[in-house]
């Protein structure tokens, strides 16, 4: 199938969903979906073919096709996202697209790969994202508040930005099970990347007990950290929050 299409209707959207059950992999599906749960039917096509394909789709006539996809499958849900994120559009159309788009995820892998894919937004709007990223915090959709913590562990973690975004993510107050995680992997990114600042931050933390617990846990099974830091981690976790 050629994706690279200057019109976009319900009977071009109709040949590329038979394309993409024609590249189904059963077993992936299988596999998939044991650990990605949602409402969606899912087909079992891995991301990196779907990046392919979304490559294709935005050298045509992208706005068409994001106009008239309307995903049945958890892969069209995931080619929606990723031709969104890495489309060459004006920050304003996007910021557009990309409100409707996170209202759409449903689990923790469109959510994670939509947020992978938009690096070249964030390379020319950083501060326009950044923004944005604030009031998707304050989101009622736990969906759109994980989108906000995982950009914001993908793009922010660095000197400018280190305590702001420390403080973000320990204003978030959530039972819901991904966010909570994406806040732990967020702690434990920014001990890697900036190690000083992320101590202060976990000795006067406010995050819960399991949320805290669980930064310690993924900090302490990343290879980049030393033994001996480790121990002194295990130390805090016990002594503060247990």
């Amino acid at each position: 199938m050629d994706y690279v299409k200057q019109n976009w209707t319900s009977k071009e959207q109709k040949e590329l969903k038979c394309t993409l059950q024609q590249m189904a992999e059963p077993k992936y599906k299988e596999f998939n979906e044991k650990i990605v749960k949602g409402k969606l039917k899912m087909l079992g096509i891995r991301i990196p073919v779907l990046r392919k394909i979304a490559k294709e789709i935005v050298k045509g006539n992208f706005k068409e096709f994001i106009k008239t996809c309307i995903p049945v499958y958890h892969e069209e849900l995931l080619l929606l996202g990723i031709v969104i994120a890495s489309s060459d559009m004006e920050y304003n159309d996007f910021k557009m697209e990309m409100n409707d788009f996170v209202k759409r995820i449903e689990n923790w892998a469109a959510c994670d790969t939509f947020c992978s894919s938009i690096k070249k937004q964030i390379n020319k709007n950083k501060k326009e994202y950044w923004n944005d990223m604030t009031l998707y915090l304050r989101s009622k959709n736990n969906w759109i508040i994980r989108v906000a913590l995982v950009s914001m562990l993908q793009y922010y973690l660095e000197e400018e930005y280190i305590q702001k975004v420390l403080q973000r993510c320990d204003s978030v107050k959530s039972d819901f099970y991904y966010v909570k995680v994406a806040q732990a992997w967020l702690i434990a990114e920014a001990y890697i990347k900036c190690k000083q600042q992320t101590i202060v931050y976990l000795k006067k933390s406010s995050l819960d007990k399991w949320t805290f617990n669980k930064a310690i846990q993924k900090i302490c099974e990343s290879n980049r950290v030393s033994i001996e830091e480790k121990e002194e981690l295990k130390k805090l976790k016990k002594e503060n929050k247990e």
